[in-house]
């Protein structure tokens, strides 16, 4: 199991995740600070586009972002986590909802009652952005921003939960190859007794497992080549 090689062991890693959610280390936002609240959610914040779902969108988009800007690719990785966090809270149900996307983003703009009080007008923008366009087909869109393509990609791979992706739909090689990645941590995830009560928390637990997050307040880049090494072969 080539997660293994990339964690000091169960203990480390869960200790490195709860320190991360406590948003102690690098002078960054914790974990907790992309948590919406379960008010946010207008339909079901433990269902199946809720809390455990934003949380994986989390976990790939920001490493997306990251890849992105390793290759030299302008991206604002804020705006990437905010958008992976909230594009669905505002579901009305589960199945087929085409204004999801709008409504969110029209909620974005309003600051999301509070919760995006500190997120300056451009970030904000990009945010709503993302949201309103991640429902549409690409060529939809007025442009293909690297914020909207991350996200778009990481709620993709969150497609594991469902039948899975296709692979024709990912956008980037980067996210072609961690299909299978992307469903190990759906699975260990799911699995963890907290995953009923507390899905965010679970899956930011399942991530630290498998060496995706480092201590600090986002994806580990230390070791980020030498991982995917084992991620996509």
């Amino acid at each position: 199991m080539p997660w293994r090689l990339e964690t000091a062991g169960e203990d480390t890693a869960v200790a490195a995740a709860l320190a991360w959610r406590a948003g102690r280390l690098r002078g960054e936002p914790g974990w907790e600070a992309y948590r919406p609240p379960a008010g946010c959610y207008l339909y079901n914040a433990t269902g199946l586009h809720g809390l455990g779902h934003a949380a994986r969108v989390l976990v790939w988009a920001d490493l997306l972002a990251m890849r992105m800007q390793e290759e030299g690719i302008a991206v604002d990785r804020e705006a990437v986590r905010w958008a992976a966090t909230l594009h669905d809270v505002r579901r009305i149900n589960d199945g087929h909802d085409a204004l999801h996307g709008s409504r969110c983003a029209v909620w974005v703009r309003e600051r999301g009652g509070g919760l995006l009080s500190g997120v300056d007008a451009k970030r904000l923008d990009r945010i709503a952005y993302c949201c309103n366009w991640h429902v549409p087909p690409d060529d939809a869109a007025p442009a293909m921003t690297p914020e909207l393509v991350c996200l778009k990609d990481a709620d993709a791979l969150d497609r594991v939960r469902l039948s899975g992706p296709d692979l024709r739909q990912l956008r980037t090689a980067f996210a072609r190859q961690l299909v299978g990645q992307a469903r190990f941590l759906c699975d260990t995830s799911q699995v963890l007794p907290a995953y009923r009560t507390e899905p965010w928390h679970a899956v930011h637990i399942a991530a630290a497992r498998m060496g995706l997050w480092s201590s600090g307040a986002g994806a580990d880049t230390s070791g980020l080549h030498r991982r995917l090494r084992y991620f996509t072969t």
